[in-house]
């Protein structure tokens, strides 16, 4: 049975269970030559203690619930999407309120899962694309 993308998460009453937030994309596949098909970007309800972390990054509590409640929006709309230096894990970047970068890990066998969410300068954005690792994607 094919999962439902979720529009917004509610943090604050998920389960230990897997969550379809959206799907990696051939044009972020062909953009980064991955060696992996389309497949779906999940996250589970345990992650969010681990993203709650960088709570204190962001500007407010409210701010924090807002952008990671926005997990879905980050993923299937970002600004850019970059690739970290050691090639296992792709960043996707968008700017609500604040710039925050999604990472979600690579995997050859699976669908990919959110391993972590929390905002960056835009100084750090802007070296990600000097650099040529963060791009803007066209579907």
């Amino acid at each position: 049975m094919e999962k439902k993308v979720e529009k917004k998460l509610d943090i604050d009453n998920m389960e230990n269970k897997p969550y379809k937030i959206g799907r990696v994309t051939k044009a972020v596949i062909d953009e980064f030559a991955l060696p992996i098909a389309e497949k779906d970007i999940l996250i589970w309800g345990d992650r969010i203690p681990h993203i709650e972390r960088h709570k204190s990054d962001f500007a407010t509590e409210e701010a924090y619930k807002k952008h990671i409640e926005a997990l879905p929006d980050i993923i299937n709309n970002p600004d850019y999407v970059s690739i970290h230096p050691n090639g296992q894990s792709l960043e996707y970047i968008k700017r609500i309120d604040e710039l925050v970068l999604v990472a979600v890990r690579i995997k050859l066998k699976g669908n990919l899962v959110v391993r972590s969410a929390y905002p960056i300068k835009e100084a750090k954005l802007d070296s990600y694309i000097n650099s040529g690792r963060a791009r803007k994607i066209k579907d």
